[in-house]
């Protein structure tokens, strides 16, 4: 049987702040290019994944986000990470015990990716990097999501799918490094990449959930996660499900039927520990909404 990503449809409707966080927060460093740094969103800050990352995880995690727009893995790339204030900034202070590592994308430009037969051995460098600081953090390699057309700033689908995508996931398995396979898992939804290439908020919501997922796994054990609502009267509706499915995102259905598909709700989750939640004006008068795992393959 195919695991399916959804859950019971769970109710059918009649009608941002900084946080300081100490010492002995787990400091995660999401190193990337203009994907993680939120390119085209339009408050990075609040709607990027590693922000919505941060919300998933709360306060005992320093999520902190060293996006660099149109850098390559590649050392002989034309714009290297390796080189940028961010990449020293991500080897601390603060140093990091999670590195979530999602290059590749602007690898597969046709000047870049003339040194393409250096890929594994800069992959592999560039982890050490990171691996050998005092912390010795764990380090989850990601393909790059898919491109979904041309015109994608130079950007080569064939490559970052047939080229890029397998590497990384070579690297991670020869290495023994976590592999979170956005390639793969963001199949088919075009609809969260208006350019092609960079994340809408429903995107970038689906994506941070399959990071959470990766860091803490499956803490339902396997339970599909139990949808409860609330309309407390002030023209809101909120939702809530337990803090161990926050890797789950929540879906919304005008109706059942017709040409209707389910859409992401991109409003930033917070979870608390015991519950995770969301709130958003009420919508309309036959909404359906259920809850979704993006980190199963499936329908």
């Amino acid at each position: 049987m195919i695991p399916v990503r959804l859950s019971v449809i769970s109710a059918i409707l009649l009608f941002g702040a900084s946080t300081l966080y100490d010492q002995a927060a787990i400091v995660v460093a999401c190193v990337g290019d203009s994907i993680t740094a939120g390119a085209n969103l339009t408050n990075p800050a609040v709607q990027g994944y590693p922000a919505k990352l941060q919300q998933l995880l709360g306060t005992n995690y320093n999520v902190i986000n060293y996006g660099v727009s149109g850098t390559t893995l590649l050392l002989q790339g034309d714009m290297p990470y390796w080189t940028t204030s961010a990449n020293a900034a991500a080897h601390g202070p603060p140093l990091p015990n999670i590195v979530v590592i999602m290059l590749g994308s602007n690898d597969s430009k046709p000047q870049n990716w003339q040194y393409g037969t250096n890929f594994y051995s800069n992959y592999q460098r560039f982890i050490l990097t990171f691996t050998n600081l005092s912390t010795q953090p764990l380090v989850l390699v990601c393909t790059p999501p898919p491109v979904f057309g041309a015109n994608g700033y130079g950007i080569n689908a064939g490559i970052v799918a047939t080229n890029i995508s397998p590497l990384v996931r070579q690297i991670g398995t020869n290495l023994n490094h976590q592999i979170i396979d956005m390639q793969t898992l963001l199949a088919g939804h075009g609809e969260w990449f208006p350019d092609n290439v960079h994340p809408n908020s429903q995107g970038t919501s689906v994506m941070a959930a399959i990071v959470y997922t990766a860091l803490l796994g499956d803490t339902m054990y396997g339970d599909i996660p139990s949808l409860g609502i609330d309309v407390p009267g002030d023209g809101n509706v909120a939702f809530n499900w337990p803090a161990g499915g926050a890797g789950w995102v929540l879906q919304t259905i005008p109706a059942l039927g017709g040409t209707n598909v389910w859409s992401i709700v991109s409003n930033v989750i917070t979870n608390d520990g015991t519950a995770s939640s969301l709130a958003f004006p009420l919508p309309g008068p036959s909404a359906l909404y259920r809850l979704w795992n993006p980190s199963i393959q499936g329908p």
